[in-house]
């Protein structure tokens, strides 16, 4: 499933339901992809079909904005709508926390800050996406691969479940003023406690 994107296909239904909740349409909004591997190429071609512009992206070797290369210090300074961290751990740090000016962040891949630095994030007004919440398709599709799905079942299994909990969480998160990851870890925990009461 993952050649087939399914990742990136759930990153991209997260950042549109997010941005939804936000009053961001995201049909024109302005999107930043840091890393241009599975997760980040898939996740600009779904957001590319949704509409949005995806106006600057940084690899390993160089980072273009509007397709000029800049700086990978450059990129973080960007002004866009959504920032999109799908390459490695750490990368949004205490050197370059401070330069970033978009309204969302959806983690595309796993850990990309600190949970102290999302904090300080959220507090200054940005609604982040956590990693296991916006990343989970990879999961979700490996699951459907387990049952047997064909491609079609696969993905529509992934947008449902990724569509469902972001609603979820960026909901009781926007109404109580909540971290994300607070929320998704107290929802989840719940879950959990659920299952387990239901089978002692």
């Amino acid at each position: 499933p993952h050649e087939f994107g399914s990742t990136g296909f759930g990153v991209a239904h997260s950042t549109r339901v997010a941005a939804e909740l936000m009053n961001l349409p995201i049909r024109g909004a302005t999107v930043a992809i840091h890393g241009f591997g599975n997760v980040g190429s898939f996740t600009a071609k779904y957001l590319g079909q949704m509409g949005a512009k995806i106006v600057a992206t940084a690899t390993k070797e160089e980072a273009t904005y509007k397709g000029k290369k800049i700086s990978h210090a450059d990129f973080w300074k960007v002004p866009v709508d959504i920032l999109i961290p799908a390459s490695v751990t750490d990368v949004i740090n205490d050197s370059n926390k401070h330069d970033i000016k978009a309204k969302l962040i959806v983690e595309g891949a796993n850990i990309p800050m600190q949970e102290s630095v999302e904090a300080e994030l959220f507090r200054k007004g940005i609604l982040i996406v956590p990693d296991f919440v916006a990343n989970a398709g990879g999961v979700i599709s490996s699951y459907a691969e387990y049952r047997g799905y064909n491609p079609k079942r696969m993905f529509e299994t992934v947008k449902q479940k990724i569509i469902k909990s972001t609603t979820l969480v960026l909901t009781k998160s926007l109404k109580e003023r909540k971290n994300p990851r607070q929320v998704a870890l107290e929802i989840a925990q719940g879950i959990l406690k659920e299952k387990k009461s239901s089978k002692s």
